[in-house]
This record gives structure tokens, sequence and C-alpha cells, in this order.
């Protein structure tokens, strides 16, 4: 197998990389490689899904104020040196205290209507998340399967909070991202239909979410999907489109095994 700590699943939703993700795992379980695999919405390493981004003087308010979640607070924050993460839904506070979480909820740093700090914190917070990670993983003996870590939640979420930013910038983003993840000899997987309409309904019509058929929708993923693959042409990693527009699910996972010079 190619030496390699890290692979990332990317693709437009509904592509298959959860199921990719998931069966890759699964492979590396039965053969003996040790790994770890993070699909969307768990508790991760990298995203930040739910979590409330607080200055130090108010983790510290908050210390004081919910006495019995203090030591809570204190086990599951990330504190950095002027910024504190404190996670409230997919791990809730213990005890469970309405207040606190609204409080949180409040200072939502990924899925707020409006962004809660410049795009310049945004950047540097998720750096810091990226390199946490590097050091933690590049003296270990495992394998880490992420899935839209890199492409889908940086360019969406900076889509979505910060409008103005120019695509120029975005791709300046991830490259330092690219850089920080380097050491780790990450291998990207890109998963592609052609017509993003197409997988789109097709996606809408089997999750029973008719909004991700809307023409508002598939025009911003195509608008997307044009960005990631101009993205990862100019990242300084290893990255490989799958072309699944006929679905071929086996044919798809044998061209990933080989890509990682691995036998089916």
């Amino acid at each position: 197998m190619i030496n390699t700590k890290l692979i990332v699943f990317e693709g437009i939703p509904g592509s298959g990389k959860t199921t990719t993700s998931q069966l890759l795992y699964k492979y590396f379980l039965e053969n003996g490689v040790n790994s770890t695999a993070f699909i969307e919405g768990c508790q991760h390493p990298i995203d930040l899904s739910f979590y409330g981004y607080l200055s130090l003087t108010e983790y510290n308010t908050l210390i004081l104020k919910y006495q019995d979640q203090a030591e809570w607070l204190k086990q599951n924050s990330i504190v950095e040196d002027n910024y504190v993460l404190s996670p409230y839904k997919i791990l809730e506070p213990y005890p469970y205290n309405a207040l606190l979480i609204e409080y949180l909820n409040s200072k939502e740093f990924c899925y707020s209507r409006n962004p809660i700090v410049s795009f310049d914190t945004f950047k540097h917070v998720f750096y810091r998340r990226f390199e946490r990670y590097v050091i933690e993983m590049v003296g270990k003996d495992e394998i880490t399967i992420f899935e839209s870590t890199l492409l889908q939640h940086q360019i969406h979420d900076t889509n979505r909070l910060y409008p103005h930013i120019r695509d120029d910038e975005i791709i300046a983003h991830l490259n330092v991202i690219a850089d920080i993840i380097k050491p780790l000899n990450p291998v990207i997987f890109y998963i592609s239909q052609n017509n993003v309409k197409e997988s789109l309904e097709r996606t809408a019509f089997i999750r029973s979410k008719p909004k991700w058929s809307t023409k508002e929708t598939i025009a911003y993923y195509e608008k997307r999907k044009a960005l990631e693959l101009c993205v990862i042409k100019q990242l300084p990693l290893k990255s490989i489109v799958l072309d699944n527009t006929d679905y071929d699910w086996d044919k798809m996972f044998n061209t990933i095994l080989n890509s990682l010079s691995l036998s089916s």
C-alpha cells in the first residue's frame, strides 16, 4: 500500500462519499489495516459542527456561571491561546442545561446565519485544527478517512458565511490547508457524475429532499463542483477524480484500491 496516513473523499451531495468511506474502512478492518473513519455529523477532529466560539473571558465567565457543567466544559472544550470552542449539540453539556445550550448556540461558529468571526479568524481556527491533527497523527501507524472535510465544508461554509470572498481567496485558503496536511501524504478522491442536475434529482428522490433538486440548488452545486475540480488541480497533493456516472460502485471501488496499491 502507498504510504499515506490520510484519505479524503470529496464530491457534491449524493455522489457516494459516505458509502465509499464506509466501504474502504470496512476493507481496511477486514485486511488488518489500522484506520479510523470520520463520517459527516459525527464527533470529528477537524469539523466544528455545533461549536460555540468564545473569547477566553466569555469561557471563564461560563465556568463560573454554570458550575454544575464546569467540569464537562473543561473536558470537552477546545482551548487555544485567545479563544475557546465549546460543543453543545452532538456533544451536549452535562448535566443538561437549556440556557447554557441556548447561549452556546448564539455563539455558533459554522452554522450561524451570520458569521460570528471575521474570515481571517475563521481560516486560522481551521488551520489550528489541521495543525493539531497532523501533530497527533504523523507519528502513528494509522490511516484516517475523512469525507467532505477539505473541500466541501470549507467552500460551503465560506460561501454561506462570507459570500463576498472571491474564488481565488478560497483557493489560497485551501492551499494553506494542503501545505499543513502534507506530512500525512494525503490522497484526495473526488467522486463525480457528469450531470450535476441528474445526480441531485436522483439524490433528492432517494433521500426525500425535494429542495436539493430546485433550479437554484442545482446552479449552486454546478458552480461549486467546477470550483472544487479547479482546486484539486492546484493543490500540491495526490488527487484522483473518480468518474462514477454509471454508478458502478464495484468498478469505482476497485479503482480506489488500485490507486492505493491494494488488490481487490
